[in-house]
């Protein structure tokens, strides 16, 4: 599993009297929970795996007779129709928990698959006491890349670098004939730009879309691009006369976060991890340097100008 969205539910804070449980009497003790929820979901190919983690400890305060009284913990993990809830073994009131249920199926193109999840805490005593009421998004099936790899293929414009990248899973499936398209994962970077610049501040990735095997890589399975990065010569020569006057130093350059998805019948899903890749696009004195850094590796070229 080379890709992971990570989703955080804080923890609830939930006092509850327990006077009178199950006979207890009056005794004015409260639980204060300190459980979170933390999910997941990984893709290889075909594979949709998913996770629900629940992960905390209970304060207990007051004069309630917890004697003999113990606690566990749930995560509810349901994908497709398969799996259900899982728990920890009983144990001290304040004990600190850790429980994890994975799930996997196969998902099939043009299939959108419910996935729902939960995490509770459990007292002997009182019965549940908390739960998350955590929501889990729908998945959708389709094939998706595992591994994306990147190669310089040649400098384009003088001063920008054509990359080509080469998609695929350890089940050796075929991704020709789909779509990837690129988003921003976060906001651009631009430390070239100023409040006087002529020219507009770069704010991230323009959006692109490449037909796999297509377009600059017809003929190259499971390819995509070329995916150009770089400043302009314009930039570039502009750059290097005003910065330096504005009290900006040289070296200066941009950083992209790039998100990428893959088309599927049923819609598009996102294959690369929630950070995104990293492209970046350094001005020096006598060259330009362009990169990216993507799921598996990085390479760089320097180009003289």
């Amino acid at each position: 599993m080379n890709r992971s969205i990570l989703f955080l539910f804080g923890s609830l804070i939930l006092l509850l009297d327990c006077s009178g449980a199950h006979g207890q009497g009056s005794c004015g003790a409260s639980f204060q929970p300190h459980f979170s929820v933390y999910t997941s979901i990984s893709r290889e190919g075909k594979h949709i795996y998913t996770s629900v983690t629940t992960e905390g400890w209970t304060d207990i305060s007051g004069q309630c007779n917890m004697s003999g009284a113990t606690h566990k913990v749930q995560a509810y993990n349901q994908l497709g129709g398969t799996g259900g809830w899982n728990e920890s073994s009983w144990s001290c009131p304040t004990c600190n928990f850790y429980l994890t249920n994975n799930e996997t199926i196969d998902g099939e193109p043009g299939t959108t698959y419910p996935w729902f999840c939960d995490g509770s805490s459990v007292c002997s005593i009182v019965g549940t006491f908390w739960d998350d009421g955590t929501s889990c998004p729908s998945i959708l099936g389709c094939v998706v890349p595992s591994t994306e790899t990147t190669a310089v293929e040649t400098a384009v414009f003088t001063t920008e670098t054509a990359f080509n990248q080469t998609i695929g899973d350890s089940a050796g499936d075929s991704f020709d004939g789909s779509t990837v398209t690129e988003d921003n994962a976060a906001p651009g970077q631009d430390t070239c730009w100023g409040t006087w610049s002529t020219g507009p501040r770069f704010t991230g990735v323009t959006g692109g879309s490449w037909s796999v095997a297509g377009g600059q890589v017809v003929g190259q399975p499971n390819h995509w691009g070329f995916d150009d990065v770089g400043w302009t010569t314009t930039a570039v020569d502009y750059y290097r006369v005003q910065d330096p006057a504005h009290g900006v130093g040289i070296p200066c350059g941009l950083t992209g976060y790039q998100s990428m998805t893959i088309s599927c019948p049923s819609g598009s899903v996102t294959y690369t991890p929630s950070f995104g890749n990293k492209l970046t696009a350094t001005i020096e004195q006598t060259d330009v340097i362009n990169c990216r850094y993507d799921m598996n590796n990085s390479v760089c070229q320097t180009i003289s100008y």
